[in-house]
């Protein structure tokens, strides 16, 4: 189809382009400018309808049809040139749900420190930057900032390479701070909009850009003072005395999720009962150091129980409701004993504490550290004791090394007393009558204690046992078939021979390949319909799922799916309803992410990285690997395809039925039913007649 660009500086020439509608938006402004005369690209905009049009969208995505005109925007220069008015893309500061809160850190990198008053924040573009790809912070101050004034230009540059970054949202602490300004409206005229002056204290506030819409703003002023003046107290509503904690959420985790299907609650209950079946007779099997014998103190009558071997072992916590907890490991059977040797844990909202009898503290503030806020999934704590190496660790969420929080050596003095530990004492909110005046709380806890330390991060890769050597066990680089649970055996055995490309079909990758970037391909069409499937639009956050057989109840959705993943596309982060899974990469590469846990704030935590290669094949336990986000990380590469293939355990009575996701805009927790696209043996049949009918022709 046919289009007019034209520019909005200089001689304001225009340009027709022939272009298919799937043009990327950002090889259309690249060639736009070359005919222009620009050498830099990323200083231009395309603008239509007033709307800034994003680099990675396409035409077809802003509906833009033959016969339209765009306009070629330089954005270093004020946008009202021309009697065009295009204003300036901005997060919504009118939004209150899309502002968070978030404590300070001591381990953000240069480009995230921020200043007392506002911050402006953007994306450094400069590949040879050490902050590329990343949001950085421009801390601006005390200061009255108008958003289309050209001035912002000496205010809005990365922290690390000084070159520009465009604002797209914008953060405040310690200061009292107001708007004002007008936006364009889609289907109206513009509205003018403000906001009373909101006292935030000493945390960062931000407006989360992806939570809430960004908007064109015709004008915006964004002013931040340090102190409550009579003029500011005069311009308060005379019936407000509430701050912008008390009216906007303090963090995420404090939104609603989305609506949950009837049968999730029940699901998110663990059991009550020891993990591994004393039936199960599979001594050879890795277990992982992952605690297994459950325990309830207001069952058994006692707060206080013991190790199964002295010096060693894991004890993890799971709690529904958040109350404070402690935990002490000590060498008396008598909790109040003021002889003994104890190392505490201690844990409530504001701070995560471990500590010796003998003086030794470690203590956190960190808010993704301490006591977590209550949400519909149970949040999991854990302690490990190794008297040998004098190790202990405290950790959140899965029990492995890359999720603890402490990991310390105490003293060689005291490695003696630690040999010696042997008993645990429990108590909920410092009350030592929880026996009887917190019984209520019984269905709110779970704690298991195990009998191995947590020491080595797991081997994620699985590989025949005649390929397994003494160097694998030592190094954990990978497990052995026979070291799996018996779901996990069944599940590798089934797939480990498994092939794409067959005699009878033996191009298929690239005929998948070859559908995925025509848009008259069936993979194309569908990779565009499925861009809203976890929650806001984005049609990177997409893949195919081909289903192999029939579903027989024994695995949430179908055992078998084939999935494929584009370059650049990914898949949320995601749980896998407690189930066993084996996933196998048939061709390509992918990139798993490995999370502690499925929260609203899971982006916070440093993810365990691993690129899975062609051929390799990793796994999945109801207590290990479960949440994770897989993408396809070479832009250039061909498609990634891998099989999934999952099986609840013997033991699970609930067979839940979802997995639980992230949203695309990280403001709720979703519930995805493992639907399939198509049948994969049906989806072969279809490359075969695009084969015929689209690409041999």
């Amino acid at each position: 189809m046919r289009i007019r660009i034209t520019t909005c500086t200089g001689l304001g020439r225009e340009y027709d382009f022939d272009v298919d509608p799937s043009i990327i938006i950002r090889e259309l402004k690249k060639s736009a400018g070359e005919k222009a005369g620009y050498s830099d690209p990323e200083m231009l905009w395309l603008v239509f309808d007033r709307e800034i049009l994003y680099d990675e969208a396409t035409l077809e995505d802003y509906d833009i049809q033959a016969g339209s005109v765009l306009e070629l925007v330089d954005r270093t220069q004020l946008y009202r040139n021309f009697g065009v008015f295009i204003g300036v893309k901005f997060v919504d500061v009118c939004d209150n749900q899309a502002l968070e809160k978030i404590g300070w850190s001591t381990t953000a990198p240069r480009w995230r420190r921020a200043r007392r008053g506002l911050c402006l924040e953007g994306l450094c573009e400069n590949k040879k930057c050490e902050a590329y790809n990343s949001t950085v912070i421009m801390p601006v101050g005390y200061k009255k900032v108008d958003m289309l004034d050209k001035s912002l230009y000496t205010i809005t540059k990365c922290p690390i390479c000084k070159e520009y970054v465009t604002p797209v949202t914008c953060g405040f602490n310690n200061c009292w701070w107001r708007y004002e300004g007008m936006q364009n409206c889609k289907n109206g005229p513009p509205k003018q909009c403000s906001g009373d002056w909101t006292e935030v204290g000493n945390a960062y506030h931000r407006f989360n850009e992806y939570q809430g819409e960004t908007v064109s703003w015709r004008n915006l002023i964004l002013e931040a003072v340090e102190t409550r003046s009579a003029e500011i107290l005069n311009k308060m509503p005379k019936d407000s005395s509430k701050t912008a904690l008390d009216i906007v959420p303090t963090n995420t985790q404090t939104m609603q999720t989305a609506s949950r299907p009837s049968a999730v609650h029940v699901a998110a209950i663990p059991p009550k009962n020891d993990r591994y079946s004393s039936q199960n007779d599979e001594s050879e099997v890795e277990r992982f150091a992952q605690p297994d014998k459950h325990w309830c103190p207001w069952r058994s009558g006692s707060c206080s129980n013991t190790l199964e071997i002295k010096g060693q072992g894991t004890v993890e916590i799971m709690q529904r409701k958040s109350v404070p907890f402690e935990l002490k490991l000590s060498n008396k059977k008598d909790a109040s004993d003021q002889n003994a040797y104890s190392i505490i844990l201690s844990v409530n909202q504001n701070e995560v504490k471990l500590s010796t009898s003998t003086g030794q503290s470690y203590t956190s503030t960190d808010t993704i550290y301490t006591l977590q806020s209550e949400g519909e999934h149970w949040r999991r704590y854990w302690i490990s004791l190794f008297s040998i190496a004098r190790n202990v660790k405290y950790g959140i969420g899965e029990v492995r090394p890359s999720f603890s929080v402490f990991d310390i050596e105490l003293p060689e003095n005291e490695s003696q007393l630690m040999r010696e530990i042997y008993y645990l004492h429990f108590k909920v909110n410092n009350n030592d009558q929880m026996l009887s005046e917190l019984k209520n709380l019984k269905e709110d806890f779970r704690i298991f204690i195990g009998t191995g330390p947590v020491l080595h991060e797991l081997a994620l890769f699985v590989i025949p046992q005649e390929e397994y050597t003494l160097e694998h066990t030592t190094c954990h680089t990978a497990i052995s078939e026979l070291k799996l649970e018996r779901p996990l055996r069944d599940l590798y055995l089934s797939v480990k021979n498994f092939k794409l490309n067959t005699n009878e079909f033996p191009d298929l990758t690239d005929v998948i390949e070859r559908s995925i970037k025509n848009p008259r391909g069936w993979c194309y069409k569908k990779l565009k319909e499925k861009a809203e499937r976890f929650g806001k639009p984005n049609p990177k956050a997409t893949y195919l799922r081909l289903t192999v057989g029939e579903q027989i109840g024994n695995a949430p959705g179908h055992n078998y799916v084939i999935e494929v993943w584009p370059p650049g596309h990914h898949s949320p982060i995601h749980n896998h309803s407690n189930a066993y899974a084996i996933i196998r990469v048939l061709s390509g590469e992918i990139l798993a992410r490995l999370y502690p846990a499925l929260t609203l704030n899971v982006n916070q935590y440093k993810p365990i990285e691993q690129i899975c290669h062609e051929g390799r094949v990793t796994w999945l336990s109801p207590n290990l690997n479960q949440t994770h986000q897989l993408k396809h990380v070479d832009l250039y590469g061909k498609p990634c395809i891998t099989i999934q293939c999952y099986m609840y355990g013997r033991d699970d009575r609930v067979h839940y039925e979802y997995f639980d996701y992230l949203s695309n805009d990280e403001r709720s927790i979703g519930h995805f039913d493992p639907k399939s696209d198509m049948d994969f043996h049906e989806f072969k049949e279809r490359m075969r007649q695009e084969k015929q009918n689209i690409f041999q022709n």
